[in-house]
């Protein structure tokens, strides 16, 4: 690698890196106090909150490293400008062409990271984080019935005159399935006790109880009775594991069939299709604002590094803006709006275009 780029990766890392951790950490807070509070109220380890994090960090990185990758590039010219540097190198016969080409080689490189980021790992690390979420909601870490109140426990909802939480001994025990087979089937019995299997669910052992079972007829029922029954509810219901997965848990492939899938309602599909279509487009972030950002960040000349960071908000903006404004038009649907996501890397191409023209013209 020349000396010269050596050198300004060098200026170009440091706040390249800084800004990818700033952006990161805000977008993880919005995260952070709802897994803390989960965390805390089901008595899960605290490591728990961390491994969430890192199975968000694909879904993030996806924005937070085009933004990082801007940020630092403008601020990185306008340091080069404010110091003379770019004259002096311009002056000694370097041209745009060697300044700038480790800026691109690290634009084509994150473009290839997001490529894959953006239609495997992040949708496969949020639906990861999605089942612990719901599985950690779903878990009760002490037995704590209230009595005399109906409590939900997966596909069950139990009612209890009495609660003894030393030994977890019930008295006037009734259950009834809420949903899934056997829908309500209605258990009763004077006594029982309860057992609390940590990340599993309940385990109750009933004594001289009767069971209901609706039949078709809704003015009948079949009734039986029973000794001692043990019955074991797991804490994930049917409908949580029935789960339809949400649209940011999809990989770009599984877009694809459900786009072209006719069984799904055609609203639904130019959802999908304009989804896919948006990754394909954010994944080409880095060179769009490349395009933008070099000609800008050659211009700067005094207070660089302050207009270079007010460029790059402007730029974001405008850009992100773009892309929120091509998502909405393809979910309305028209002729062209599969496509609509590209809009944005269009206006910064054209964009591009435009700086580049006037910075050599002068």
């Amino acid at each position: 690698m020349p000396i010269l780029s050596r050198y300004l990766l060098s200026v170009y890392l440091p706040p390249f890196s800084l800004c990818l951790g700033a952006f990161l950490a805000v977008l993880l807070m919005n995260y952070f106090l709802r897994l803390f509070n989960v965390a805390v109220s089901k008595g899960i380890a605290v490591s728990w909150v961390f491994l969430c994090f890192a199975k968000l960090a694909p879904y993030f990185l996806s924005l937070a490293l085009p933004m990082a990758f801007l940020v630092a590039l403008l601020l990185t010219l306008g340091q080069l400008s404010e110091s003379g540097e770019i004259m002096a190198l311009r002056a000694s016969g370097y041209s745009f062409r060697e300044l700038l080409k480790p800026f691109l080689a690290v634009a084509l490189l994150l473009t290839a990271l997001l490529v894959y980021t953006n239609n495997w790992a992040s949708p496969q690390g949020f639906h990861a984080f999605r089942e612990s979420y719901d599985e950690a909601l779903a878990q009760i870490s002490r037995l704590d019935f209230e009595p005399r109140a109906l409590t939900r426990l997966g596909d069950w909802e139990i009612y209890s005159d009495a609660v003894r939480s030393q030994g977890g001994r019930l008295s006037g025990v009734r259950l009834i399935k809420r949903i899934g087979g056997y829908k309500r089937l209605r258990i009763a019995a004077p006594s029982g006790t309860a057992e609390l299997m940590p990340r599993r669910g309940l385990r109750l052992v009933l004594v001289d109880g009767q069971l209901a079972w609706p039949n078709q007829d809704p003015q009948s029922h079949t009734t039986a009775s029973f000794g001692r029954s043990e019955l074991f509810i797991p804490f994930s219901d049917s409908e949580r594991l029935l789960r339809e997965p949400e649209i940011p848990e999809l990989t770009t492939p599984q877009l694809r069939r459900r786009a072209a899938d006719p069984a799904f309602e055609p609203a639904r599909r130019r959802e999908y299709a304009t989804e896919a279509t948006m990754r394909a487009a954010g994944a080409f972030a880095p060179l769009a604002l490349f395009l933008v950002a070099c000609p800008l960040g050659l211009s700067l000349e005094r207070r660089s590094k302050a207009m270079g960071f007010a460029l790059s908000l402007a730029v974001l903006f405008g850009y992100y803006g773009l892309l929120a404004l091509g998502l909405g038009y393809g979910r309305r649907g028209g002729e062209l709006a599969a496509w609509a996501p590209w809009g944005a890397d269009l206006a910064a191409l054209l964009a591009g275009a435009a700086l580049w023209r006037r910075r050599l013209a002068r």
